[in-house]
């Protein structure tokens, strides 16, 4: 694992108006943090060009529901894990891979637009080196990964962020995505902070439609957008997946748990012998058992069936990684 950077005030107070208002403009950050617009875009720019940060578009929980989001653990033959892995990070449908400590060496997170078990017949069953494969369907996410800050506001800043970026809703009603809709993503997946004017213009339409497009995919539901950022390098230098069982009904009534635990990156429901999958960032693997122990006050009732360190990240919700853990591209998520 590569040295941590101590990662700096100033940037992490950035990244996380940037986790707040995604697509604010730095005009209007700028006043909210106290710091010249200029100042603003040129540091986010070195965050970008050094592989440290990205605005990741990612699907909402509509589009998630649809397409069968799951876990897949893969094992692979010795030698071979860095191999599979690169065949899967040119995969549209396979959101993140992590090398994980474990019986299996991989650990996907996927959304199948062709359906699960194409994905795990024609996709995983098609790479020869892939020797055995443990899935699990998500059934609920009490707790979304784009709701976790690196906590360097004030709570006036925070609000005064909110107001920029209103939450994303998840409604019932149009969840048809066309192929325009789709060019929109792609270009997002590039560069989410892109001008309405700029994707019109490359796209070859009007601003109004660029416009009335991606903001349509966001209200709905249907699309979000959330800043990543490259934990290893930024103060976070270890993570964990802990699998257990507890009640729904004990999930359901602590709402809050990623704000009363921070360490709580994730939290979803799952189809299996587990009915629950908890995601941590930790400052370090010992810190695994403190915040192991606070789940267990937080829901009465928790059983850990076990516990997985990630070993290295091989792409994140569509940013592909480099053995230093820095984003290097971006392969585009699929909504249609």
């Amino acid at each position: 694992m590569p040295e941590p950077t101590v990662p700096n005030e100033f940037d992490l107070t950035l990244i996380n108006a940037l986790q707040l208002a995604p697509r604010a403009t730095w005009a209007e950050l700028g006043p909210i943090l106290g710091v010249d617009p200029t100042t603003l875009s040129r540091r986010w720019k070195r965050l970008e060009d050094e592989g440290l940060a990205r605005i990741a578009a990612f699907p909402r929980r509509r589009v998630m529901a649809r397409r069968n989001l799951s876990y897949v653990e893969l094992s692979c033959r010795n030698g071979t894990v860095e191999r599979v892995a690169a065949v899967l990070a040119e995969d549209r449908d396979t959101l993140s891979i992590q090398f994980v400590a474990g019986s299996h060496q991989l650990m996907l997170t996927v959304v199948p637009g062709a359906g699960l078990a194409d994905y795990l017949l024609n996709g995983v069953g098609g790479i020869p080196d892939v020797v055995s494969y443990r899935v699990h369907v998500v059934t609920e996410v009490p707790r979304e990964a784009y709701l976790w800050q690196v906590r360097a506001l004030s709570p006036d800043q925070r609000r005064r962020l909110h107001a920029l970026s209103p939450a994303p809703r998840d409604p019932v009603g149009n969840e048809q995505v066309t192929e325009l809709d789709q060019r929109i993503v792609d270009l997002l997946c590039e560069d989410a902070r892109l001008g309405y004017q700029t994707i019109a213009e490359r796209l070859d339409i009007a601003p109004t439609t660029a416009a009335r497009r991606l903001n349509r995919l966001l209200r709905d539901g249907l699309l979000g957008l959330r800043c990543d950022i490259s934990r290893v390098h930024m103060g976070w230098p270890s993570a964990a997946t802990l699998w257990g069982n507890v009640d729904p009904e004990t999930l359901d009534s602590t709402p809050d748990l990623g704000e009363r635990i921070p360490e709580v990156r994730l939290c979803t429901n799952i189809a299996g012998p587990e009915n629950t999958l908890f995601i941590l960032w930790l400052r370090d693997a010992p810190d695994l058992t403190r915040v192991e122990r606070r789940l267990l006050e937080e829901l009465p009732g928790l059983r850990i069936a076990d516990r997985r360190m990630t070993l290295r990240t091989f792409k994140f919700m569509g940013g592909v990684t480099d053995a230093a853990q820095r984003f290097s591209r971006s392969v585009p998520i699929q909504l249609r």
